[in-house]
């Protein structure tokens, strides 16, 4: 079985236990969400749909993505400008993120203090961790030296 197969009877299980229907459209929101690599947004999910032939609206793919989100198949990450991102858990490493606020440009990073110093925060006020998000905004590079 591979990842997208996994992925979508993870789904269909998910939707089983809280007795919500399984769609042919959830399911193909759920197979273009699980598809696509890196970061994605609404938009880039209802334009892959429809390149397939599929008619979903942009409310369907809204209310279907935190579904994917609650199976623990995707994940929302940083966004701005009333853009919201998502990306792919399935499969993955953690990581982190950069973001620039001028041009959105998106930056994955893994850093090991980070990890070691939640443990030791989470530790210290007697948490026990079940997960975690580090999103770090400023300007790329390429922006710094922009006017605007």
């Amino acid at each position: 079985m591979n990842g997208d197969t996994v992925g979508i009877e993870r789904f269909r299980t998910f939707l089983r236990e809280r007795s919500l229907r399984i769609t042919q459209v959830r399911e193909r929101v759920a197979l273009a969400a699980l598809q696509r690599r890196g970061h994605f947004d609404v938009d880039e999910v209802v334009a892959e749909l429809r390149r397939g032939g599929v008619r979903a609206s942009r409310a369907t793919v809204y209310r279907a993505l935190p579904l994917l989100e609650q199976a623990g198949l995707i994940t929302a990450t940083v966004g701005r400008r009333e853009r919201q991102r998502y990306e792919r858990t399935l499969d993955r490493g953690h990581h982190d993120h950069l973001m620039c606020t001028r041009c959105q440009r998106l930056v994955e990073f893994e850093y090991e203090a980070f990890e070691v110093l939640q443990r030791e925060v989470a530790e210290k006020y007697g948490f026990k961790l079940t997960g975690h998000s580090h999103q770090l905004f400023g300007l790329c590079p390429d922006c710094q030296g922009r006017r605007g």
